[in-house]
C-alpha cells in the first residue's frame, strides 16, 4: 500500500514539485497496467513527478486514486487535472523526507 504522509512531509513534497511540469499524460485508457508500469519506471528515476489527466480520460478521479494506491504510489496533491505523485526509489533514493 502507498505510504501515508504527514502534513510536514506533504508540504515538503509540494514545495519541491511546484516548479515541475507534468512528465506523463493519462489518456483514454486511464490508469491501465501499461500506464502504471511507465509511471513506476519514471518514479524509480525521479521519485516525485506530475501527471496530467487529459480530458478524454474516462476514469473517475477516485478510481485513479485507488489504482495508484494499490500500485504503492502516494498521491501528494491533486489540482484540477494535474496529480503530483511520490514513491521512494528502491535503488537510488534521493529525497530525504522530514520526520
Amino acid at each position: 500500500m502507498a505510504k501515508e504522509l504527514t502534513s510536514k512531509q506533504r508540504r515538503f513534497l509540494k514545495q519541491l514539485s511546484h516548479h515541475l511540469n507534468p512528465m506523463l499524460q493519462m489518456g483514454k485508457e486511464g490508469a491501465s497496467p501499461q500506464f502504471i508500469q511507465q509511471l513506476l519506471e519514471q518514479l524509480e528515476r525521479h521519485e516525485l513527478i506530475k501527471v496530467r489527466i487529459l480530458n478524454n480520460c474516462d476514469w473517475s478521479k477516485e478510481a485513479v486514486q485507488t489504482t495508484l494506491t494499490e500500485a504503492d504510489i502516494t498521491l501528494v496533491q491533486r489540482i484540477g487535472h494535474v496529480l503530483t505523485v511520490y514513491r521512494r526509489s528502491e535503488e537510488n533514493p534521493e529525497l530525504k523526507l522530514p520526520r
